[in-house]
């Protein structure tokens, strides 16, 4: 259901726009609630009589400006330079520190604060890590030993010394057995988001080992078949061109024998990356097996693959490959485009008997399929342009 649009313009323009600073803007608009139950229990002391209205009014002021300060930080997006955008560590020390100020102040109803602590810490645990939920509830403990004796010392508590301490004692186990069980599931949620991160990792890794050819980068034949596979029926529907380059790397077993399969693999690599960095983005590059190399091209005809084929070729003979400087590398290529009612196989047969022709006539050159199967004459300039 579509929110109102005078609700939709008022949350833009509480939370923002952009996705993931709304998420966090939301989670501290959450923390609200503490703060509005510490005002009510201060002007719930005020109406009894407990506190003066001039320390009530300090109080608020104190939360509603520590309030707005992380929510301005927050919203504006100033935040997002931290590791944790919400700032849940200085926010959630800021009201405690609150909180132990009004239990100073509020007499007989300061027990009611020591809940608002609690709930300070549960919300915080969510998003901080394992020892920052400790230390907030050693912070807790210590500042509140601290204000006992304070006001013990002052004489501030009058006859109600015991019942302060007893605050402490059962107040502090409670909110230090919090905290541990808040580090533990802390630790748990990092814990699970760490093994999420390594299972997606492995996923990913997975995914690209099936799709991809570990060496080269391209994707491998496999994947390529089931892309072409795709297109092909694709055109049947749209009758919209599409043409295969079937790229043949020349002489690589000289390479190999003079050089060291360690420059065959640069050799691989280097044309790999040159072609995925030349071919449109609509292009897509595989290793077809050994040093061949399939390029589908959709959408262009054979006169314009033919022509980015060329340039390609014309490229690769000016490639250097790093601790080789004398190696230089030429291709054949056989291109062809599919014809209505064709298969995969009988498309790429006729690429690669081009292919097995253009290597016949002498290599290095690029010839195309079919009745036009000849050398492809110096490139014309053509309208659009098919490679980046």
């Amino acid at each position: 259901m579509n929110k109102p649009l005078w609700l939709q313009v008022l949350s833009n323009l509480l939370l923002g726009v952009e996705p993931h600073r709304r998420r966090h803007v939301l989670l501290v608009v959450l923390t609200l609630q503490p703060y509005i139950v510490n005002l009510g229990v201060i002007m719930h002391s005020v109406h009894l009589g407990l506190l003066d209205m001039r320390t009530a009014q300090e109080l608020t002021a104190a939360s509603v400006i520590t309030f707005l300060v992380v929510f301005a930080l927050v919203r504006s997006g100033w935040s997002q330079r931290f590791g944790d955008p919400v700032l849940t560590f200085p926010h959630a020390l800021v009201s405690i520190a609150l909180c132990i100020a009004a239990y100073v102040q509020l007499g007989e109803n300061r027990g009611n604060v020591m809940i608002l602590i609690a709930q300070t810490i549960v919300l915080a645990m969510f998003r901080l890590r394992p020892m920052q939920v400790l230390m907030l509830g050693v912070f807790t403990i210590v500042s509140l030993g601290i204000s006992i004796v304070a006001m013990t010392m002052t004489n501030t508590l009058g006859g109600n010394g015991s019942s302060a301490w007893t605050h402490f004692v059962v107040g502090g186990s409670t909110l230090l057995t919090l905290s541990l069980i808040g580090k533990w599931v802390s630790d748990i949620r990092v814990r699970i988001g760490r093994q999420a991160r390594e299972l997606q990792e492995a996923v990913d890794t997975v995914k690209q080992m099936a799709t991809t050819d570990m060496l080269t980068g391209a994707l491998n034949r496999r994947m390529m078949t089931d892309l072409a596979e795709t297109e092909l029926r694709l055109i049947e529907r749209t009758g919209a061109p599409l043409c295969v380059a079937l790229i043949d790397i020349d002489h690589f077993k000289h390479v190999n024998d003079h050089f060291g399969h360690h420059a065959g693999d640069a050799v691989l690599r280097g044309v790999a990356q040159h072609t995925q960095g030349q071919i449109r983005q609509v292009d897509k590059f595989s290793r077809w097996g050994g040093e061949e190399f399939l390029i589908m091209l959709p959408t262009i005809a054979s006169a314009e693959a033919m022509i980015a084929i060329e340039r390609l070729r014309q490229s690769v003979e000016t490639l250097n490959f790093p601790g080789y400087p004398q190696l230089r590398i030429t291709f054949s290529a056989g291109l062809a485009q599919a014809l209505p009612g064709e298969t995969l196989e009988h498309l790429i047969e006729r690429a690669d008997q081009a292919l097995y022709d253009a290597k016949h006539q002498g290599r290095n050159r690029c010839l195309l399929a079919g009745a036009e199967l000849k050398p492809l004459a110096a490139p014309q300039a053509v309208s659009g342009e098919v490679l980046s």
